[in-house]
């Protein structure tokens, strides 16, 4: 008797795990776990064996898509979006997609692209915070600069607790040469997102223009160590390390810059920078 209640309880397990692992959630879940304990490989591998087992499972195509994207596979990120975009009839999550996929072919500078897919995310979903904020910061590579701070205002109307939208206003304003103003969005920002790297790394650049240079470093700092691999935090930190006449760590920052592919994303300043300052092998 004994012998077939544990025969029965093992098959019953067996049946349960080979059902979990036939449902996304099972999948998603492993990834979660892998991302919290810095184990993207192994985070990436789950998705892939999801996707291999359950090929029209758009939520794993999402996960994988931003995954891909955090490190800098555009190219690999924007085909799992597209293929997500392929297997869903729903608005709200092709909405989603779009703007995911608008969001990665902005980063990819592929500036006309994402616009196309940022706008048709907000045809689909009205509300789409995410896709109103990619759409803000593409506006001026597609001549359209006016825009900007309608897409801005949209979000806080929408949601008034985004700290995203909060960072961008303070981008614009920072890029106007208002950097009292810029400070003010990048405080609520951090305000509503004490863990947001980006508002800190932004507000450490206005500082730097308002001579806090103290504050500027403190700022760039906490902000790498909130997210490591931002090649943009890196320039802010060697530009902050000019300006105190480090040269020779200003270099390191901005070769670690160029490791992190900033030429990819953002253009040849650090190349630039770099011919200036860092010659005889610094």
């Amino acid at each position: 008797m004994k012998l077939k209640v544990i025969i029965l309880v093992l098959i019953l397990n067996s049946a349960c795990t080979i059902a979990q692992e036939n449902s996304a959630k099972y999948y998603l879940d492993k990834y979660y776990d892998f991302v919290k304990q810095n184990e993207h490989e192994d985070a990436l591998d789950i998705l892939t064996q999801g996707i291999n087992k359950m090929p029209d499972s758009v939520s794993l195509y999402i996960a994988r898509g931003g995954l891909l994207d955090f490190f800098q596979f555009y190219n690999e990120a924007i085909n799992d979006f597209s293929v997500g975009i392929e297997k869903t009839d729903g608005k709200e999550l092709k909405s989603v997609l779009f703007a995911n996929r608008g969001g990665t072919k902005f980063k990819n500078r592929d500036f006309n692209g994402a616009y196309s897919d940022l706008i048709i995310a907000v045809k689909l979903d009205s509300t789409n915070i995410n896709a109103y904020n990619n759409l803000a910061a593409v506006c001026d590579d597609v001549g359209k600069p006016n825009d900007v701070f309608k897409y801005l205002e949209k979000i806080t109307s929408i949601d008034s607790s985004y700290s995203p939208a909060y960072v961008n206003l303070g981008f614009n304003y920072q890029r106007l040469g208002n950097h009292e103003k810029a400070i003010s969005y990048f405080d609520e920002a951090i305000k509503l997102s004490p863990e947001n790297a980006l508002g800190y790394s932004n507000r450490s650049f206005s500082k730097m223009k308002l001579n806090d240079l103290e504050g500027a470093l403190k700022d760039i700092n906490h902000s790498i160590e909130l997210m490591s691999v931002n090649s943009y935090a890196y320039k802010i930190r060697a530009l902050i390390k000019l300006e105190l006449g480090n040269k020779q760590n200003a270099c390191k920052d901005l070769n670690i810059a160029l490791e992190f592919g900033y030429t990819k994303q953002y253009g040849n300043e650090v190349n630039d920078l770099i011919s200036k300052h860092c010659g005889n092998g610094q």
